[in-house]
């Protein structure tokens, strides 16, 4: 599987760098990074009805219109509102509607590269296997370098940049090897030779503002 989509290059840093470990699970779904685009677009409160209208079109804009406004507003109401606001990202009550909190961990236009990945046809998957500490940085990583990769090469340069908790690059090798690799593999960033630890970035490489 080869994914079409690219985070967009430049200097800036890696969106998430600063967000705490536990608000990445808010970034691995596609609705909810919609939700963050919309209020970062409108830059004002919107009702239930308002977001909800804006996200059929967006999402499922062939979808017969009350079919898709009940699904959605209860999705809406009872996860994706919820998560964000435990977060700090949003602030919503049903009466009052929703906006972007005052200073919010991460703006939304700090976020166009996984918003990029909504456009993808496997744009859940993508995120779930990309947005996190480690394979975000592998990402990157790998779109530097442009060229086959050993193990042991990303390994050590994990630790030298301070990615992960672990400071013992046959440990990050372990992980790699197991864990990290083959879940980027799955989606189609990289191909990954298990017998030979080398690492081949896809043809159209993801980069990550660094």
């Amino acid at each position: 599987m080869s994914s079409d989509a690219h985070f967009g290059g430049g200097s800036e840093p890696d969106p998430l760098r600063n967000v705490p470990t536990e608000c990445y699970d808010v970034f691995r779904h596609p609705r909810r990074l919609r939700i963050l685009e919309i209020l970062g677009t409108r830059r004002t409160r919107l009702s239930l009805t308002e977001l909800t209208t804006e996200i059929i079109d967006r999402e499922e804009p062939d979808v017969p219109t009350g079919q898709a406004r009940y699904e959605i507003r209860t999705n809406l109401v009872h996860n994706h509102l919820p998560r964000l606001a435990d977060h700090g990202l949003v602030t919503f009550d049903t009466e009052s509607g929703v906006e972007l909190a005052d200073q919010p961990p991460v703006h939304p236009t700090e976020l166009s590269g996984l918003l990029e990945l909504c456009n993808s046809g496997a744009c859940k998957e993508l995120l779930e296997a990309i947005v996190h500490p480690v394979r975000l940085r592998i990402v990157s990583m790998i779109a530097e370098t442009n060229r086959p990769l050993s193990l042991e090469r990303l390994a050590a340069k994990l630790v030298e940049r301070d990615v992960g908790s672990v400071s013992d690059p046959e440990r990050v090798a372990i992980s790699l090897h197991h864990t990290h690799l083959p879940m980027l593999a799955d989606v189609g960033v990289l191909e990954f030779d298990a017998d030979s630890g080398l690492i081949v970035p896809d043809e159209q490489p993801m980069s990550i503002p660094q």
